[in-house]
């Protein structure tokens, strides 16, 4: 049986995150005096002396493998929970560049349109595999990384492709790259050109995806990633796929 393989990365305080992540833990044996309060039950009452733990988490709804909506790219757009569950449940293309230089992924045009074309009423999303994802929590994962250039996503939208995924840190390059692009030529359009697309055509993102070693070669995936439902422009996901082809 083809079994599905977790494609989420793993959330943990120190992992190097731009906004860090906060875990504050009430153990079990902290547990009890919380549970204990208004009634007339004792910590000795308790089986094994254990009460319940529990844990708070402050972090991004962009930390992690997440799913931005079109709320993330224009205050017009709709926001995660308003997304139907069947855009991040199916099929997806897998295209991969796992060369470790540039920021911008480069594939043969020719072949990416035609693997695009050949799978459009199979499929409904596309996943570009960078390498990213075997770096993942080390610096140069959250500052050298290749984002997806425009024309590749528009050439996957004009397919009815909705969903677009990487493994990279995001769907644009680096924001320090896309800086300097900006201070040297006064172009706003090198500034977050994947992500400002999604204000004229909406679009879903995924991003971060992990532990993508068994699908590098692959065509063709089953996955599912359903967003936890928030009022916000991206929520985290715990993604899972399998091969096809």
């Amino acid at each position: 049986m083809n079994k599905y393989i977790c494609i989420s990365s793993t959330l943990y305080p120190g992992n190097g995150e731009p906004v860090p992540i906060r875990i504050d833990t009430l153990s079990h044996k902290e547990g009890i005096s919380h549970l204990c309060k208004g009634f007339d039950i004792h910590p000795a009452d308790w089986p094994d002396g254990y009460g319940i733990s529990n844990e708070t988490v402050t972090l991004s709804t962009h930390q992690g493998t997440h799913i931005d909506a079109p709320l993330h790219y224009s205050p017009d757009g709709q926001d995660i929970a308003a997304a139907d569950v069947n855009q991040f449940i199916g099929r997806a293309v897998i295209f991969t560049d796992s060369a470790r230089s540039g920021y911008e992924i480069s594939l043969d045009w020719d072949s990416y349109i035609a693997r695009l074309d050949e799978y459009a009423d199979r499929a409904h999303a596309v996943f570009f595999i960078t390498g990213a994802y075997s770096r993942y929590g080390q610096t140069s994962y959250f500052t050298d990384f290749k984002g997806i250039p425009v024309d590749y996503i528009n050439a996957a939208l004009d397919r009815e492709y909705t969903l677009i995924g990487t493994d990279g840190f995001s769907v644009d390059p680096p924001f320090s790259v896309m800086s300097e692009a900006y201070m040297k030529t006064k172009n706003p359009s090198v500034l977050w050109p994947a992500h400002v697309l999604g204000r004229t055509r909406p679009y879903y993102q995924i991003e971060r995806l992990a532990n993508l070693e068994h699908f590098e070669c692959a065509r063709l995936v089953d996955f599912i990633a359903l967003p936890v439902k928030l009022h916000c422009g991206a929520a985290w996901t715990r993604a899972v796929a399998r091969i096809i082809e």
